[in-house]
């Protein structure tokens, strides 16, 4: 069995080798040895903050509840980046002629550089992505919470609040560090790219080792994994066309619109030639990271008791099993799922802050003394 200590020491090791990750790409951008910092598969790594914490355990309870309806949030990502590569790659060439440095720099430059409009879109973008980033921090919480259940130390809502509390904390210490100290807003953040990248790979890694174990260490194979699907109630749900179509819809849209989508995808661009890698290598991405979610739903659904949290089973299966070493690894994955989108998300929203309400005021304050 982890103990909570082991837990929250594996923790702290991981953040720290993710500060030393951002540090040494730090310092090799520095010294103008960007070399495999600038390659295409690390920017179409760090595209993969799309993938939050609701998606990485999210997709496996929205499967356990509403069935095959949870791959509308792969699709529509996926049919941007493959039938919308035009405009992705407009919007990066736009970004850089014209050092565009967030979506309300984008929409407020098309109507001659509107303050208004700016601060509109600004405000938009923190009311909507506020609650998004405490979603993020309560899917850590309560992985913690499932640790500490387990070894006999319930955590209650004092307990909850902390743990939100230090991960914030965290964070924000990590994002100034890595993200927002630089004078130049439009300065690329190599840093946290990088650890973003590194993110990516162990959010999948962990994903897949959790599928791989569930087909072949618990349900005997692709065969039988196969026919408890077709026995289960997630192979009875009827499929709204329309509703599909509008969640298609919206997560393209999400895609594409989200700031700190926009920061990865436009800002942080180096080299506009990376889409076309990016084109097929982040929808081959999204593929795995949908791969095992049905199984994992369904074997979740068979094993757990009726009251089990859906949200959880990529944690609570392989607990289930006694393979602590594998629920390691994914709370791993939901938590660089979380610090990630956390991270690149709180940038993107103080450049906007910054940009388009804090300087108007200041500028406008200094004209009127």
């Amino acid at each position: 069995m982890v103990t909570f200590n082991v837990l929250i020491a594996v923790a702290l090791a991981y953040v720290a080798f993710l500060f030393a990750v951002a540090f040494l790409a730090e310092r090799r951008a520095a010294k103008g040895q960007g070399g495999w910092l600038h390659s295409p598969i690390v920017y179409t790594l760090s595209l993969s903050i799309y993938c939050t914490a609701w998606t990485f355990y999210g997709a496996v309870g929205f499967a356990a509840r509403s069935g095959l309806e949870f791959v509308t949030i792969y699709l529509g990502p996926t049919l941007v980046m493959v039938g919308w590569w035009w405009v992705l790659r407009r919007l990066v060439r736009i970004g850089r002629t014209q050092r565009i440095t967030s979506i309300a720099d984008l929409i407020s430059s098309r109507f001659g550089k509107s303050t208004s409009l700016g601060v509109i879109v600004t405000f938009m973008a923190v009311v909507a992505a506020t609650p998004y980033i405490a979603l993020q921090l309560q899917s850590v919480t309560l992985s913690f919470g499932v640790f500490a259940e387990a070894g006999g130390q319930p955590w209650g809502p004092d307990e909850l609040t902390g743990g939100a509390l230090w991960v914030a904390i965290g964070l924000a210490i990590f994002t100034v560090l890595f993200g927002t100290r630089n004078l130049d807003a439009n300065e690329r953040h190599h840093g946290i790219v990088m650890a973003i990248a590194v993110e990516a790979a162990v959010k999948l890694l962990a994903l897949l080792a959790i599928g791989v174990f569930v087909v072949w260490g618990i349900a005997g194979g692709p065969a039988s994994i196969l026919a408890q699907i077709d026995a289960s109630p997630i192979a009875t749900w009827q499929q709204d066309g329309a509703r599909w179509m509008t969640l298609i819809f919206l997560s393209g849209a999400a895609f594409l619109c989200l700031p700190r989508m926009f920061q990865v995808l436009v800002v942080e661009n180096v080299d506009e030639r990376h889409l076309n890698v990016a084109g097929w290598a982040f929808p081959a991405y999204l593929m795995l990271m949908s791969l095992f979610v049905v199984p994992i739903a369904v074997v979740g659904l068979q094993l757990l008791p009726p009251q089990a949290n859906p949200d959880l089973f990529v944690l609570t299966v392989p607990m289930s099993q006694g393979r602590d070493g594998l629920a390691m690894l994914s709370f791993l994955g939901g938590f660089s799922s979380a610090t990630s989108m956390v991270i690149v998300a709180t940038i993107a929203l103080a450049t906007m802050v910054s940009n388009h309400i804090v300087l108007p005021i200041w500028l406008s304050a200094r004209t009127g003394a």
